[in-house]
């Protein structure tokens, strides 16, 4: 297994209970889930029964640390939460129809739809900046909107523009000496893709 490949699906999972012969490791997405269902499972399995000297199940669930000490808190004694900052799509300019459920994964996308789920779970921690490049047609326009849509829902500002926008909005901005405007209008976002550059 190589570096990559643990860092990706291995890194942040975590071993939640062994009983009766089965682990039961928690991972942090659905998508990881599944990956690790389809691709890793036997190899993983192998290795736990190597480890133990018995045959062995695995299972894997969702599940993250967050979700994990919430449960554990009293509700009683949980604060009142902060209000949400957000940009609606209108602002931030993105495609309602390109989220991540409706992004087709094939053998020419995979670790590109695996590094834009690590963005958008953990926005400025992950694989920052992304930068994907690829052929037509492959869905790097939907994996930025996936993103911005998923960054969105946590509460973040998102900006989404084409590179021809950024720049025409530079030039404009040099030309009506209103840079500071542009300044402020590409700072307060929590989370910027540039598209086609």
């Amino acid at each position: 297994m190589t570096q990559a490949t643990f860092d990706t699906w291995l890194h942040d999972s975590r071993l939640l209970k062994y009983e009766d012969g089965t682990f039961v490791i928690g991972v942090k997405n659905g998508y990881a889930k599944d990956w690790l269902e389809h691709r890793l499972l036997a190899t993983i399995k192998r290795t736990l029964a190597r480890l133990t000297g018995k045959t062995v199940a695995v299972k894997f669930v969702v599940w993250s640390e967050e979700a994990q000490q919430e449960d554990d808190v009293s509700l009683l004694n949980s604060p009142t939460p902060a209000p949400v900052r957000t940009s609606g799509p209108a602002l931030a300019n993105l495609n309602p129809r390109y989220t991540f459920d409706s992004f087709v994964v094939g053998p020419g996308n995979r670790l590109a739809h695996a590094a834009s789920m690590a963005v958008a779970e953990n926005p400025a921690d992950a694989y920052n900046p992304l930068f994907v490049y690829g052929g037509v047609g492959l869905g790097k326009t939907h994996l930025l909107h996936a993103i911005g849509h998923a960054c969105q829902a946590q509460g973040l500002r998102v900006l989404y523009v084409s590179s021809e926008e950024f720049t025409n909005d530079l030039i404009e901005a040099i030309r009506s000496h209103t840079t500071d405007a542009f300044r402020e209008k590409y700072r307060t976002a929590d989370v910027l893709l540039v598209d086609d550059i």
